[in-house]
């Protein structure tokens, strides 16, 4: 990867003052230690976050007592590594270890949406071997990585207040981060493939298809599912299908009809016995249950 240098745009590298300027344009969504304890008493985060960072945004910390994991999730960004100015597009994360200098920014031009997680010192001990580096550093990762557990996290925090809830989604950021840090993320093949399915589940996907989309074989493409899910591309399908359907009839008002549909059943009968089959109830017997706080 090369490194960008455009000294009319960019900060000279080697002068850098501490700097924290969101900037007048920039949106954010903030949970934080001092408002919930027990995200810092229990999980080692200070503070955690998803950005929308425009024009006039920059970062610089050259002795931070604290390590971080940022996710570029659109846009791209400027990062400093080893004393020079890198890009970051979106599926890279930057990890920034405690007392060494890093600092980043939204390239001019181009927003940037990013989540972040802040740990207190050297992080939690499960990550803390990937964070106690010598310099900044990046490694690839899904653009979403973090960003639905964080809004998750943010719209609990704002609304019910659960400590429950909000500990079930700061498990899943410290869970995401820790794959994504181990190297354990998707296959970006899979990723592609599984990313396009889920665009259009009403479409007649077959073996052939998919692995035209993910650009390896049809055997190559059952020999990743089984090895990653334990399930042949069909029965891949079909659950994410399941799945998908299972939100629609809890937060839609879509008639069993029309989520058969969109989930790529043939009518609501095939629909219904698929369901039934994998949740052990019926659709309609389904959407009452979770409405009334009944799982099955």
């Amino acid at each position: 990867m090369s490194y960008i240098i455009e000294k009319r745009h960019y900060p000279e590298p080697d002068n850098l003052a501490e700097t924290h300027n969101i900037g007048p344009d920039t949106r954010f969504r903030i949970i934080a230690h001092l408002d919930f304890p027990f995200l810092e008493e229990k999980h080692g985060i200070q503070v955690t976050g998803h950005t929308i960072a425009r024009r006039g945004n920059l970062f610089v910390r050259n002795k931070p007592a604290f390590s971080q994991v940022l996710v570029c999730c659109s846009g791209e960004a400027v990062v400093l590594i080893k004393g020079r100015w890198a890009p970051l597009y979106p599926g890279m994360a930057y990890i920034t270890p405690i007392n060494k200098r890093h600092a980043y920014f939204a390239k001019p031009g181009s927003p940037m949406e990013f989540s972040w997680v802040i740990y207190e010192g050297r992080g939690p001990e499960s990550i803390c071997d990937h964070l106690n580096k010598d310099e900044p550093y990046t490694i690839q990762a899904t653009p979403n990585l973090l960003s639905y557990q964080l809004l998750g996290l943010y719209n609990e925090s704002i609304h019910q207040r659960d400590e429950v809830m909000m500990d079930a989604w700061i498990s899943l950021v410290n869970m995401y981060v820790r794959r994504a840090l181990a190297g354990k993320e998707l296959d970006p093949r899979l990723r592609k493939l599984w990313t396009s399915v889920e665009e259009d589940f009403s479409a007649k996907w077959s073996c052939k298809s998919m692995a035209k989309i993910a650009g390896i074989s049809e055997e190559h493409l059952r020999r990743l599912c089984h090895r990653i899910y334990a399930q042949s591309p069909a029965e891949r399908l079909r659950s994410l299908r399941i799945k998908y359907a299972a939100e629609l009839l809890e937060f839609s008002e879509l008639s069993i009809e029309k989520i058969a549909e969109k989930t790529g059943y043939s009518d609501a009968a095939a629909f219904s016995r698929a369901f039934s089959n994998s949740q052990g109830a019926t659709p309609s017997r389904y959407r009452r249950s979770v409405r009334l706080g009944r799982f099955y």
